[in-house]
């Protein structure tokens, strides 16, 4: 009896899965575009968000190349998130390798397998300096590129070729830059830290950094098994989820990107490495983490968890413990706030592809947040925790009295 309803099941299972290849993939109304597919090509034209050739200034006359020639530090992060000196800097990284290779390559090529040579290619419209405040002004904008063409003078195709290049660049020059990588500290970095959090957490005597998660809505998938990973249930949406450490000076040491929004935070940091690495820099410098209950599965002693019940904890110095751990988690929402305003675009629903360019995008805006955080310094993190330690009264209050 037990082999037949064996039998029975395993041909359920195989008639599920065949007629599951057969069915005709899912497609949400939003993407079928129906009405605009029935439509002639002059029809399409006039509904495309898109700025003609001849309605944009030449590259070398653009709106960018007045801001950046001008030198104003004002203007350079309103639209970059960089003052002159550190993009200056980040152009000296970017500017070999934009010259190196071309973003126009046979499809299916990696652009970084084709190298720039005089004899081939088209010639490019912009300099390093253009592709490179091209990458950061997009970062920095939400919705339509068509701001973007006016501001920069490029046709959209265009564009998108070179917002494709200069995301792998950013990826490939700072994935092992000091200012940029996400990588442990060392540990007398680790020891200032803990210093940096004691000076205003008096209890959190070992604390370095906090950590917390971050769900970026994402389009609905066509295949319904994909579909699955990617949904919340608790927010009713679509996710790509992840995990991010941050440290007393803004900086993101520790990080695990592009999950799936289904997965909970605490297996986030499970698959991603995350608790081995807190565990290794609690045994190598003794240094823990503040996290909220979303971590609190499992007790492990190189986590802190915030706790909402402080009636509940009798002991007077626990109790402490708990208050200042929940006061600083405060610092990880900051700590989110800070990368999500720097970089506005990632608010944006990102589009649903398996080609890793979510990927791409993601580390590309990491390693951008870390050395901005490290060479602009404008964070909340860095004021609340950094700032007081590098200003001096004296020069900023007494000498001005004494008109010195």
């Amino acid at each position: 009896m037990n082999d037949d309803w064996i039998i029975v099941v395993a041909a359920m299972v195989i008639l599920d899965r065949s007629s599951r290849k057969k069915r005709k993939k899912y497609v949400h109304s939003r993407y079928r575009k129906s009405f605009f597919n029935s439509l002639d090509s002059p029809e399409r034209r006039v509904r495309q968000r898109k700025i003609p050739r001849c309605c944009l200034q030449n590259p070398s006359a653009s709106a960018w190349r007045k801001l950046y020639e001008a030198g104003n530090d004002q203007a350079m992060i309103t639209l970059t998130g960089f003052d002159c000196a550190s993009f200056a800097s980040l152009l000296l990284l970017f500017a070999p390798v934009f010259n190196a290779y071309t973003p126009f390559v046979p499809s299916g090529t990696s652009c970084f397998e084709w190298e720039k040579h005089p004899s081939r290619g088209r010639k490019r419209k912009i300099k390093p300096e253009d592709c490179l405040g091209l990458v950061l002004a997009w970062t920095r904008t939400r919705g339509s590129l068509m701001s973007l063409q006016i501001i920069f003078g490029l046709t959209y195709s265009n564009l998108d070729d070179y917002l494709l290049f200069a995301k792998r660049i950013i990826v490939m020059v700072l994935r092992n830059d000091d200012k940029a990588s996400v990588r442990i500290p060392s540990t007398e970095k680790v020891d200032e830290y803990k210093q940096l959090v004691r000076n205003k957490h008096e209890f959190l005597t070992d604390v370095w950094c906090t950590m917390d998660g971050l769900k970026l809505t994402l389009e609905q998938s066509g295949d319904a098994l994909i579909q699955e990973r990617f949904y919340n249930g608790w927010t009713h949406d679509h996710y790509v989820s992840s995990v991010l450490c941050f440290c007393p000076d803004g900086t993101i040491p520790i990080a695990f990107i592009n999950c799936p929004g289904s997965l909970h935070d605490s297996q986030i940091a499970d698959y991603g490495n995350i608790y081995d690495k807190l565990q290794y820099v609690y045994e190598r410098d003794g240094a823990k983490c503040t996290v909220d209950s979303a971590f609190g599965n499992i007790s492990r002693e190189y986590l802190i968890k915030s706790s909402q019940e402080l009636i509940h904890i009798h002991d007077y110095t626990e109790r402490q413990i708990a208050k200042d751990a929940t006061s600083m988690r405060q610092s990880a929402e900051w700590g989110m706030r800070a990368f999500q305003c720097s970089m506005p675009r990632i608010k944006d629903r990102m589009k649903f592809e398996e080609r890793g360019e979510r990927l791409v995008t993601l580390s590309a805006m990491i390693y951008l947040y870390n050395f901005r955080a490290r060479t602009v310094g404008i964070n909340q993190l860095n004021s609340f925790y950094a700032a007081p330690l590098n200003r001096d009264a004296n020069v900023e209050y007494v000498l001005p009295l004494l008109n010195i």
